[in-house]
């Protein structure tokens, strides 16, 4: 395209941003140069000038450049050297997958929805390059993206230029990674992401979990080989972000027509609609009643972006663990959550590291031995769900790392200098082995997984479950998978005389919508009456636990209670959750509570999950730890027989006290020097 073509499209940008955006033209150029860049609709630019616009999807170098040469003449400042950039969105196109962009699209501009994965650290980039002859003196300035750079000096025909960095221009460069959103996947993960090159005022604009929407021009550059050279016939596809648009991180953001708009109305008048949600969460599984309530609450957590007076902001979303026997389906209810979500996440405790979970920063290729932002499963599943499988296996590191994630809902980096802080606003749901294959309900939770008590904590509902022998149950359960087979069997074969399987009262296509719908449009709010029976359970358990000598209840259960709460009014589509939301949310807790934190006297006590023993327990082992010091001789000794005599007066039996002294022992807060010595570990001061 000639210059007069150039100064044509110029002239027609001037035109178009004197009608449309003179007003954001002139805020840009008061703050100027701090901002640099408007965006512009590609609808405005239709409504101009349609072949305009056309000319800017197929031709996007000269017309993006006519458009800034364009934006440049508005400039008050003459002598203004930081260019200015209309950065052009809107376009139709959203719906290209990262998957399909190929040849097709090459120097085209196009629209990508997508998800980012990972974030270099800045790199400058030569704009103007100054090169000077070191044998005549010559001084050239070279603009980089619009001449090539001479080889030879013009005037004394030598090869001896040389770049002066201290007089050259620069901008900066950063390297993004995306990939398509995981709802526009239906399940399967992406196979591969797309390099972006990020300039100028785009620079650290975004973060790895980010969902945004980036218009630009698809490139592409020579591969190298193995060793380093260029091939003559491969390419790689890269994209130069023109703008980005940040996207909400919704739990789907699924298109809902009116029709169906109309039929999840209709479906939340139904009185049993909660029971009907819970029985449509993995049906092929038999029994596990109260499970699939909590997971179908889960499915809809709670309200969101509540924030309290000290500016403290209330996690919404809920978290689920369940713990028990091998081969009780607790894998095949993890993989049916994250296949109804849109937005699910499965991964196994296995096979990930806390970087793949969370978040990490570390050098590698991508950013030529810089920094690199990495975002793990919790990041990119902010907004849907992550079900974790064999949480028992991950390390101890990793585990660590999962405090802040679940609770706070943000990850914090600190390495090498580099702070950095990402969302991981997700459901967790785990499943958890015992150590030693099977749950022993007469051992408490903490001694039989490899799950620290502050990390148990975090998980609003944890369900044990277990393989009990029972004839009618087992019988119940091999028909019901047995009629699942032959019912599979029978439609590949094509045969219509065996019995067909009941559906699940709703379609997964339809209920993901319904869920989909309540989280984007209900927001409920708890009533008087479901405040004074959630206060007064909570009252009612902590009294008991006066006279009992146990914690039944903390403060951190009321606010889970709130949260299953409003999911539940949230499943009928109120606003108000009511009593018998708070009824359901606190029989789920019951069944909770009376599985899981009941200690030896039968009584109940949330310690157990909270600190990993009964504060009975640790009554008695504060106890034994007294006699140990009150025994203490000159030397600093105790004898153990004194120990176990002073241990019996106080009521704890010689075996008992025994055990808690092993304990103390491999705590760390006694040692044996020789047989039958105790002494107490004192960590010196200062």
């Amino acid at each position: 395209m000639d210059s007069a073509i150039s100064n044509g499209l110029e002239d027609k940008f001037k035109d178009f941003f004197n009608t449309y955006y003179i007003d954001k033209i002139n805020e840009m150029f008061i703050a100027y140069p701090e901002k640099r860049s408007i965006l512009v609709d590609i609808k405005d630019l239709e409504r101009y000038d349609a072949e305009l616009a056309n000319e800017l999807i197929e031709q996007p170098d000269v017309v993006l450049q006519a458009a800034n040469a364009a934006l440049a003449s508005f400039n008050p400042n003459t002598e203004a050297k930081e260019p200015v950039y209309a950065r052009f969105h809107g376009l139709e196109s959203a719906n290209i997958l990262i998957l399909d962009v190929g040849s097709q699209y090459i120097g085209k501009f196009i629209n990508i929805d997508s998800l980012v994965v990972k974030r270099s650290e800045i790199i400058p980039k030569v704009r103007v390059g100054t090169y000077k002859c070191s044998f005549c003196g010559t001084v050239l300035k070279v603009r980089i993206d619009k001449e090539e750079v001479p080889e030879v000096c013009p005037q004394c025909k030598r090869r001896s230029l040389k770049q002066v960095n201290e007089e050259s221009e620069f901008v900066n460069l950063q390297r993004i990674a995306v990939q398509d959103p995981l709802e526009k996947l239906k399940g399967s993960m992406p196979t591969w992401q797309l390099e972006v090159l990020l300039e100028d005022d785009l620079v650290n604009t975004i973060l790895p979990g980010d969902r945004v929407e980036i218009s630009g021009v698809l490139r592409i550059r020579p591969r190298r080989t193995m060793r380093g050279k260029e091939e003559k016939t491969l390419f790689t596809v890269y994209f130069e972000a023109n703008s980005i648009i940040p996207k909400q991180k919704e739990f789907a953001e699924l298109e809902i027509s009116e029709e169906e708009e109309m039929e999840i109305k209709e479906m939340a008048k139904d009185p049993q609609i909660f029971e009907k949600i819970a029985k449509s969460i993995a049906p092929s599984i038999y029994g596990y009643d109260e499970i699939k309530q909590a997971l179908a609450l889960q499915l809809f957590g709670g309200t969101p972006n509540k924030t309290l007076i000290d500016g403290g902001v209330i996690r919404s979303d809920i978290h689920i663990l369940l713990i028990g026997d091998p081969g009780s389906a607790k894998t095949r209810l993890l993989q049916s959550v994250s296949m109804l979500v849109p937005k699910g996440i499965y991964v196994s405790g296995k096979s990930t590291t806390s970087a793949g979970l969370t978040a990490s920063a570390e050098r590698d290729e991508f950013s030529e031995g810089g920094w690199t932002l990495k975002a793990g499963a919790l990041v990119l599943g902010s907004g849907g769900e992550v079900s974790i499988d064999e949480f028992d296996k991950i390390s101890e590191d990793d585990k660590s790392s999962l405090l802040e994630a679940m609770e706070s809902q943000t990850i914090s980096i600190a390495k090498a200098g580099i702070v950095a802080r990402f969302n991981t606003k997700t459901s967790v749901v785990a499943a958890a082995n015992p150590k030693f294959g099977r749950f022993d309900p007469n051992n408490y939770p903490a001694e039989q997984f490899d799950i620290p008590p502050a990390l148990l904590s975090r998980f609003d509902l944890i369900f044990p479950i277990r393989d009990i022998l029972d004839e009618v149950k087992d019988r119940q359960i091999a028909e019901h998978i047995l009629l699942q087979h032959q019912a599979a069997s029978a439609k590949i074969a094509n045969l219509e005389n065996y019995d067909q399987v009941a559906p699940p009262p709703i379609e997964p296509a339809i209920l993901r919508k319904y869920i989909a719908y309540a989280k984007r449009n209900i927001s409920p709010m708890i009533n008087n009456e479901a405040k004074t029976r959630i206060e007064n359970y909570y009252v009612e358990l902590r009294k008991l636990g006066i006279k009992q000598g146990t914690v039944p209840m903390t403060p951190r259960q009321i606010e889970g209670l709130v949260r299953l709460a409003e999911a539940s009014a949230k499943s009928r589509l109120s606003n108000v959750a009511e009593l018998r939301d708070a009824e359901r949310a606190i029989s789920l807790l019951e069944y909770m509570l009376s599985t899981l934190a009941v200690d030896r006297g039968n009584r109940r006590d949330i310690d157990i999950l909270a600190t990993g023993m009964p504060r009975e327990k640790v009554n008695k082992i504060n106890t034994v730890m007294g006699i140990i010091k009150k025994l203490e001789d000159d030397s600093g000794s105790a004898k153990l027989v004194e120990v176990l005599d002073e241990a019996e007066k106080a009521g704890i039996d010689r075996v008992s006290a025994t055990k808690f002294i092993d304990e103390l022992e491999r705590s760390g807060d006694i040692y044996s020097p020789k047989p039958g010595i105790l002494k107490i570990v004192r960590h010196e001061e200062g």
